[in-house]
């Protein structure tokens, strides 16, 4: 009967190093040197068993180790300066600086990875080109310009996306010609048969999405292409009014 010993892919020594001492809680401004350095050693160990490459900065870490826990087997040492005692440096503080500049920085690789996984499950509806032969002079127009209309609209988007309710964050998904062109012509030209003229700002007042509000504005453009609708503005700064045309 054969044993496999399975042996944990790191990134580098402190990615290792830091594995370590999360696993066992260690504090990292207390590190526990002798039992650090062994468990890191009997990696490094395995990784030689299994003849897997030893990395060079593996390597020098542990003599890192060796180096501070030799260090600290000596007795400590009191330097006096200007009559009054000090204890010299503790052979782990440059070890424990490194190693929290390795925590921020691995930190923040979670934070981006997770926003890149959250990114990867959104959906976007694709492009779609929309090619309009229309000039100011075909249009239906009276006392308005086709970039008057279209100054209105951007300013119904901004108003849309102010008042819009807060929503959570989350994946939404979203199918393919929910609303269209067509269904949009309708529904204005039935609002048509019911009055006489209706406002610009009634046909977009019950849109549940931006989407919607595009969508119901082309079928406005196309109407008025097609002469079926005109669309006026009695005075400057009043409210734009839609009425049917008569064929």
């Amino acid at each position: 009967m054969s044993c496999r010993i399975k042996i944990q892919a790191f990134e580098g020594a402190f990615d290792l190093l830091f594995h370590l001492i999360e696993k066992n809680e260690i504090d990292i401004y207390d590190i526990p040197i002798n039992e650090i350095t062994e468990q890191y050693l009997h990696y490094l160990y395995q990784m030689e068993k299994l003849d897997l490459e030893v990395a060079s900065e593996f390597l020098v870490m542990a003599a890192t180790l060796i180096e501070i826990k030799s260090k600290m087997l000596l007795p400590k040492e009191v330097v006096k300066e200007d009559k009054v005692e000090a204890e010299t440096v503790d052979p782990r503080s440059e070890l424990v600086e490194r190693l929290l500049e390795y925590k921020r920085y691995k930190c923040m690789a979670e934070e981006l990875k997770q926003r890149e996984d959250h990114y990867n499950k959104l959906y976007f509806k694709q492009k779609e080109e929309i090619i309009m032969e229309t000039s100011e002079a075909d249009v239906a127009l009276e006392n308005l310009k086709l970039d008057d209309l279209v100054k209105v609209f951007e300013k119904l988007l901004l108003n849309y996306e102010k008042h819009k309710n807060d929503r959570p964050y989350n994946v939404r998904h979203i199918s393919r010609d929910t609303y269209t062109i067509e269904d949009k012509i309708t529904s204005i030209l039935t609002m048509l048969q019911h009055h006489k003229k209706i406002t610009f700002d009634s046909i977009f007042i019950l849109a549940k999405e931006k989407l919607e509000v595009v969508v119901t504005f082309l079928a406005l453009l196309e109407l008025i292409k097609g002469k079926k609708i005109k669309v006026m503005q009695e005075k400057s700064f009043e409210g734009i009014v839609i009425e049917g045309i008569s064929n």
